[in-house]
């Protein structure tokens, strides 16, 4: 038997049958190989946090959200990195108006997020509060 290729939309859509169904485990697999393949697929991170919240596993969801910032962090400063390098010149004058303009910190690092880090650190904030509500249980 011959494993056929899926395309990205194609296992996504498969991922979500086999969550209708009820099949989770599958489903999270499928989710997780999507994330290897490509590690900036916001959909297939927001699916396996929404799984992991209903079926109250806090720690991986948090594992989740974690690797899905970490990777777009990583994306945007690498994104950073090659325009300085290659614009040094106007890097040097960019940095200083940013600055002023209040769009750095004063370690450099750009104010602005990218709209899902933003979204996935408040997600992790209330998966945090739901796991130390859930210890705080356990210990009563």
């Amino acid at each position: 038997m011959t494993k056929e290729k899926l395309s990205v939309k194609e296992k996504m859509t498969k991922a979500r049958e086999l969550e209708r169904e009820g099949d989770m485990s599958a489903a999270v697999k499928i989710y997780k190989g999507i994330i290897q393949t490509d590690p900036l697929h916001s959909a297939a991170y927001n699916r396996l946090m929404i799984i992991y919240r209903r079926q109250k596993q806090y720690r991986d969801e948090l594992v989740v959200i974690k690797q899905g910032i970490d990777a777009y962090e990583k994306d945007l400063w690498d994104d950073q990195m090659a325009w300085k390098k290659a614009n040094r010149r106007s890097a040097t004058v960019s940095r200083s108006l940013a600055k002023s303009l209040g769009l750095l910190d004063d370690k450099g690092r750009p104010t602005y997020e990218d709209p899902h880090i933003n979204t996935w650190r408040k997600r992790e904030a209330v998966a945090r509060r739901k796991l130390d509500t859930e210890k705080k249980k356990r210990s009563e």
